[in-house]
Protein backbone atom coordinates (compact mmCIF):
# COMPACT_ATOMS: atom_id res chain seq x y z
CA UNK A 1 0.00 0.00 0.00
CA UNK A 2 1.26 3.45 -0.84
CA UNK A 3 1.43 5.52 2.35
CA UNK A 4 0.53 9.16 2.76
CA UNK A 5 4.14 10.24 3.12
CA UNK A 6 4.30 9.84 -0.66
CA UNK A 7 1.37 12.22 -0.90
CA UNK A 8 3.02 14.77 1.35
CA UNK A 9 6.61 14.75 0.16
CA UNK A 10 7.25 12.96 -3.12
CA UNK A 11 4.25 12.91 -5.39
CA UNK A 12 4.32 15.67 -8.00
CA UNK A 13 7.16 17.58 -6.35
CA UNK A 14 9.52 15.98 -8.86
CA UNK A 15 7.55 17.66 -11.63
CA UNK A 16 9.02 21.03 -10.68
CA UNK A 17 12.36 20.05 -12.19
CA UNK A 18 11.08 18.45 -15.38
CA UNK A 19 10.40 21.64 -17.32
CA UNK A 20 12.41 24.85 -17.35
CA UNK A 21 10.52 27.65 -15.61
CA UNK A 22 9.28 26.85 -12.14
CA UNK A 23 9.77 26.48 -8.40
CA UNK A 24 12.28 24.44 -6.42
CA UNK A 25 10.10 24.99 -3.35
CA UNK A 26 7.23 27.15 -2.09
CA UNK A 27 6.66 27.29 1.68
CA UNK A 28 4.04 29.64 3.19
CA UNK A 29 3.86 30.42 6.87
CA UNK A 30 1.40 28.22 8.76
CA UNK A 31 1.49 25.40 6.20
CA UNK A 32 -0.44 22.24 7.08
CA UNK A 33 0.91 20.26 4.11
CA UNK A 34 3.90 20.03 1.86
CA UNK A 35 3.32 22.02 -1.31
CA UNK A 36 1.95 20.37 -4.44
CA UNK A 37 4.02 21.64 -7.38
CA UNK A 38 3.14 20.57 -10.91
CA UNK A 39 5.19 22.08 -13.71
CA UNK A 40 3.11 21.49 -16.85
CA UNK A 41 4.17 21.60 -20.46
CA UNK A 42 3.25 24.60 -22.59
CA UNK A 43 -0.46 25.09 -23.16
CA UNK A 44 -1.59 24.64 -19.55
CA UNK A 45 -0.90 26.71 -16.46
CA UNK A 46 1.51 25.10 -14.04
CA UNK A 47 0.24 24.78 -10.46
CA UNK A 48 1.34 25.41 -6.90
CA UNK A 49 -1.20 24.33 -4.28
CA UNK A 50 -0.93 24.20 -0.50
CA UNK A 51 -2.96 24.60 2.69
CA UNK A 52 -2.39 26.88 5.70
CA UNK A 53 -4.02 27.19 9.11
CA UNK A 54 -6.44 29.92 10.19
CA UNK A 55 -3.90 31.64 12.46
CA UNK A 56 -1.93 33.39 9.70
CA UNK A 57 -2.81 36.66 7.96
CA UNK A 58 -3.88 35.37 4.56
CA UNK A 59 -3.90 38.92 3.14
CA UNK A 60 -0.25 39.38 4.05
CA UNK A 61 1.19 35.88 4.02
CA UNK A 62 4.96 35.38 4.25
CA UNK A 63 6.17 32.81 1.71
CA UNK A 64 9.64 31.34 1.31
CA UNK A 65 10.31 30.15 -2.22
CA UNK A 66 13.08 29.38 -4.66
CA UNK A 67 12.93 29.34 -8.45
CA UNK A 68 14.72 26.90 -10.71
CA UNK A 69 18.08 27.98 -12.06
CA UNK A 70 18.16 31.14 -14.20
CA UNK A 71 14.43 31.80 -13.69
CA UNK A 72 12.81 35.05 -12.56
CA UNK A 73 9.35 36.40 -11.85
CA UNK A 74 7.95 38.75 -14.48
CA UNK A 75 6.75 40.97 -11.61
CA UNK A 76 8.49 41.24 -8.27
CA UNK A 77 8.06 40.97 -5.38
CA UNK A 78 5.71 38.00 -5.18
CA UNK A 79 2.25 39.13 -4.04
CA UNK A 80 1.52 38.30 -0.41
CA UNK A 81 -2.29 38.53 -0.57
CA UNK A 82 -3.68 35.01 -0.96
CA UNK A 83 -7.31 35.68 -0.11
CA UNK A 84 -7.91 34.61 -3.72
CA UNK A 85 -5.84 32.65 -6.23
CA UNK A 86 -2.75 34.39 -7.63
CA UNK A 87 -1.58 34.13 -11.22
CA UNK A 88 2.07 34.78 -12.06
CA UNK A 89 4.52 34.34 -14.93
CA UNK A 90 8.02 32.89 -14.63
CA UNK A 91 10.59 33.82 -17.25
CA UNK A 92 13.84 32.24 -18.38
CA UNK A 93 16.30 33.59 -20.93
CA UNK A 94 15.79 32.25 -24.46
CA UNK A 95 12.62 30.39 -23.45
CA UNK A 96 8.94 31.27 -23.62
CA UNK A 97 7.44 32.61 -20.36
CA UNK A 98 5.42 30.12 -18.34
CA UNK A 99 2.17 30.94 -16.50
CA UNK A 100 1.61 29.62 -12.99
CA UNK A 101 -1.46 29.36 -10.77
CA UNK A 102 -0.68 29.82 -7.06
CA UNK A 103 -3.39 28.30 -4.86
CA UNK A 104 -3.21 28.73 -1.08
CA UNK A 105 -6.20 27.42 0.87
CA UNK A 106 -6.73 28.80 4.36
CA UNK A 107 -8.69 26.24 6.35
CA UNK A 108 -11.00 27.75 8.95
CA UNK A 109 -13.05 25.22 10.93
CA UNK A 110 -16.78 25.39 10.28
CA UNK A 111 -19.42 25.24 13.02
CA UNK A 112 -21.30 21.98 13.43
CA UNK A 113 -23.37 20.55 11.93
CA UNK A 114 -21.38 21.00 8.72
CA UNK A 115 -22.73 20.27 5.24
CA UNK A 116 -20.89 20.75 1.96
CA UNK A 117 -22.35 20.00 -1.46
CA UNK A 118 -20.81 21.20 -4.71
CA UNK A 119 -23.03 22.23 -7.62
CA UNK A 120 -23.27 24.81 -10.38
CA UNK A 121 -24.29 27.40 -7.79
CA UNK A 122 -21.66 26.30 -5.24
CA UNK A 123 -18.70 25.19 -7.38
CA UNK A 124 -15.51 23.43 -6.38
CA UNK A 125 -13.29 25.70 -8.44
CA UNK A 126 -10.77 28.52 -8.06
CA UNK A 127 -13.32 31.29 -7.55
CA UNK A 128 -13.17 30.82 -3.76
CA UNK A 129 -12.17 33.44 -1.20
CA UNK A 130 -10.21 32.59 1.95
CA UNK A 131 -10.71 31.57 4.69
CA UNK A 132 -13.07 28.62 4.18
CA UNK A 133 -13.72 25.15 5.67
CA UNK A 134 -12.52 23.07 2.70
CA UNK A 135 -9.36 22.69 0.64
CA UNK A 136 -8.29 20.75 -2.40
CA UNK A 137 -4.84 19.32 -2.98
CA UNK A 138 -4.05 18.63 -6.62
CA UNK A 139 -7.66 17.85 -7.54
CA UNK A 140 -9.22 18.55 -10.95
CA UNK A 141 -10.99 21.92 -10.79
CA UNK A 142 -12.34 21.58 -14.34
CA UNK A 143 -15.22 19.51 -12.87
CA UNK A 144 -16.68 22.10 -10.46
CA UNK A 145 -19.87 20.26 -9.47
CA UNK A 146 -17.79 17.72 -7.53
CA UNK A 147 -14.35 17.35 -5.96
CA UNK A 148 -12.66 15.30 -8.71
CA UNK A 149 -9.72 13.01 -7.89
CA UNK A 150 -7.86 12.45 -11.15
CA UNK A 151 -4.41 11.36 -9.99
CA UNK A 152 -2.70 9.37 -7.27
CA UNK A 153 -1.62 11.43 -4.29
CA UNK A 154 -4.29 14.11 -4.55
CA UNK A 155 -6.61 14.92 -1.67
CA UNK A 156 -9.46 16.92 -0.20
CA UNK A 157 -9.66 18.43 3.32
CA UNK A 158 -12.45 19.75 5.56
CA UNK A 159 -12.21 21.37 9.02
CA UNK A 160 -14.85 21.69 11.77
CA UNK A 161 -14.81 23.31 15.19
CA UNK A 162 -16.29 20.82 17.63
CA UNK A 163 -16.77 17.21 18.65
CA UNK A 164 -18.64 15.28 15.97
CA UNK A 165 -20.04 11.76 16.03
CA UNK A 166 -19.98 10.85 12.35
CA UNK A 167 -19.08 11.89 8.84
CA UNK A 168 -21.17 11.18 5.76
CA UNK A 169 -20.08 11.56 2.14
CA UNK A 170 -20.55 10.23 -1.38
CA UNK A 171 -17.74 8.74 -3.48
CA UNK A 172 -18.43 7.82 -7.08
CA UNK A 173 -16.22 6.13 -9.66
CA UNK A 174 -16.63 8.03 -12.92
CA UNK A 175 -18.52 5.80 -15.33
CA UNK A 176 -19.95 3.78 -12.43
CA UNK A 177 -17.02 1.38 -12.60
CA UNK A 178 -16.08 -1.00 -9.81
CA UNK A 179 -13.48 0.72 -7.64
CA UNK A 180 -10.03 -0.74 -8.25
CA UNK A 181 -7.65 1.51 -6.27
CA UNK A 182 -7.07 2.67 -2.70
CA UNK A 183 -8.78 5.66 -1.09
CA UNK A 184 -7.74 6.65 2.42
CA UNK A 185 -10.00 8.59 4.79
CA UNK A 186 -8.09 10.11 7.72
CA UNK A 187 -8.72 12.42 10.67
CA UNK A 188 -6.60 14.84 12.67
CA UNK A 189 -6.86 16.95 15.80
CA UNK A 190 -4.50 19.71 14.63
CA UNK A 191 -4.31 19.35 10.83
CA UNK A 192 -0.70 18.15 11.06
CA UNK A 193 -0.74 14.64 12.52
CA UNK A 194 -3.14 12.21 10.87
CA UNK A 195 -4.63 8.81 11.68
CA UNK A 196 -6.40 6.40 9.38
CA UNK A 197 -10.15 5.88 9.66
CA UNK A 198 -10.52 3.52 6.71
CA UNK A 199 -8.90 2.53 3.45
CA UNK A 200 -11.28 1.65 0.65
CA UNK A 201 -9.96 -1.07 -1.66
CA UNK A 202 -11.38 -3.45 -4.30
CA UNK A 203 -12.05 -5.92 -1.47
CA UNK A 204 -13.51 -3.23 0.79
CA UNK A 205 -15.03 -0.69 -1.62
CA UNK A 206 -17.05 2.39 -0.81
CA UNK A 207 -20.75 2.52 -1.65
CA UNK A 208 -20.50 3.84 -5.18
CA UNK A 209 -22.67 6.96 -5.56
CA UNK A 210 -24.37 6.35 -2.23
CA UNK A 211 -23.93 7.78 1.26
CA UNK A 212 -20.98 6.36 3.18
CA UNK A 213 -20.93 6.93 6.95
CA UNK A 214 -17.95 6.73 9.31
CA UNK A 215 -17.85 7.12 13.10
CA UNK A 216 -15.47 9.88 14.19
CA UNK A 217 -13.20 9.90 17.27
CA UNK A 218 -14.04 12.67 19.74
CA UNK A 219 -10.74 14.49 19.05
CA UNK A 220 -11.27 14.73 15.28
CA UNK A 221 -11.35 18.31 13.96
CA UNK A 222 -10.07 17.71 10.43
CA UNK A 223 -10.96 15.09 7.85
CA UNK A 224 -9.29 14.29 4.54
CA UNK A 225 -9.68 11.93 1.61
CA UNK A 226 -6.50 10.85 -0.20
CA UNK A 227 -6.40 8.91 -3.47
CA UNK A 228 -3.49 6.70 -2.41
CA UNK A 229 -3.47 4.31 -5.38
CA UNK A 230 -5.13 5.04 -8.72
CA UNK A 231 -5.78 2.38 -11.35
CA UNK A 232 -6.83 4.56 -14.31
CA UNK A 233 -10.06 5.61 -12.58
CA UNK A 234 -11.33 9.06 -11.65
CA UNK A 235 -13.34 9.39 -8.44
CA UNK A 236 -15.76 12.14 -7.42
CA UNK A 237 -16.38 13.27 -3.83
CA UNK A 238 -19.49 15.25 -2.84
CA UNK A 239 -22.28 15.76 -0.30
CA UNK A 240 -20.13 15.82 2.82
CA UNK A 241 -21.81 16.08 6.23
CA UNK A 242 -20.22 16.24 9.67
CA UNK A 243 -22.57 15.84 12.63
Amino acid sequence: MKKLNLFLSVFFIFCSSVFGQGFVFFKPEGALTETFIKNNKEGANSVVETIVNDKVDIANLPVKYKLLSNCSLSETPLKSDFTTVNYITIEKKNESPKDWTLIVHQLKPAPLPFNLSFSKTNPCDLSFENPKPWAGYGIDYSKPTVARFGNSGVGFFVAFDGEAKEAGFELTCVGDQKFDGEMDVEYSQDGLKWKRLITYTPDKPFKNGEKNTLTLPSEARYLRWVYAVREKQNVNLNNISIN
